[in-house]
């Protein structure tokens, strides 16, 4: 094991986090003026041109910019180095598809991890690692049945989702899949782009039907006619955080796709 350990240290693009989640991922969409005021300058959004190749499942709206609201139960969450096992917590996370351009000039398409709300301080803590600007937010609500998940946080966020179906599909919708695929990228509390490789193995997939309301800067998100959303049981792995050049030139091809 330790030698494993040891492997594992030496090879950043290899799987560094394991758990499990049961998450309702939905559609957003977030005004593009009031987005671009708020993103990091290295960070914007992509052209329509590659919007509707990349994420073909997601209907264009004018002056709105689509993203993923993530609302998880992550549980058996560990790292491989440490094996200790974080207690089951309460996660939720925006994360839009973005560009990133480098300081030489070379652009990456990427998803921005933007924010997480968790009720949980250490994962809040722990989070730091990998660079993510994570809340604490110890007044969120969650309320379940077999079939519905609901999450409050006072003055900031009302969502409530019902599973629509009983009949698992394969796969995620190709939208959240890809947003999985992507580099993700992060701008941390301290000013640095880092980058880091998530994978997702979905054991159900069940459609369900969503309503939400994220105040947020301002704006305030609803669910609407364009909107869909997906229940998932799933694996998830992610690598240690690098920075551009470990990430997208490295020189150890150990885990890299």
């Amino acid at each position: 094991m330790e030698e494993s350990k040891e492997y594992i240290a030496q090879h950043p693009h290899l799987p560094f986090l394991t758990g499990n989640n049961r998450s309702y991922m939905v559609v957003g969409y977030y005004p593009r003026e009031a987005l671009e005021k708020f993103l990091p300058r290295a960070i914007s959004i992509p052209s329509d041109e590659v919007m509707a190749e990349t994420y073909p499942t997601v209907k264009k709206v004018g002056g709105m910019h689509p993203f993923m609201l993530q609302f998880a139960n992550c549980h058996n969450v560990h790292d491989l180095m440490s094996e200790y096992e974080l207690r089951p917590y309460e996660e939720i996370q925006a994360c839009f598809p973005a560009t990133y351009t480098h300081k030489n000039g070379e652009q990456q398409h990427c998803m921005y991890v933007h924010l997480m709300y968790l009720e949980y301080l250490l994962g809040v803590i722990g989070g730091m690692y990998f660079g993510l600007r994570k809340q604490f937010r110890p007044t969120m609500r969650v309320e379940e049945t077999d079939s519905s998940r609901s999450w409050m946080i006072p003055n900031v966020l009302d969502a409530g989702f019902k599973q629509t179906s009983t009949e698992s599909k394969e796969e995620l919708n190709p939208f959240f899949a890809q947003l999985f695929i992507n580099p993700a990228v992060t701008f941390s509390y301290f000013y640095q782009y880092r980058f880091y490789k998530q994978r997702v193995h979905p054991k159900k997939v069940l459609d369900v039907s969503p309503d939400y309301e994220w105040r947020y800067k301002g704006s305030a998100i609803k669910n609407n006619e364009n909107t869909f959303a997906t229940y998932s049981e799933y694996h998830f792995s992610v690598s240690q955080v690098m920075k551009y050049d470990a990430y997208f030139h490295p020189t150890d091809l150990v885990g890299v796709e």
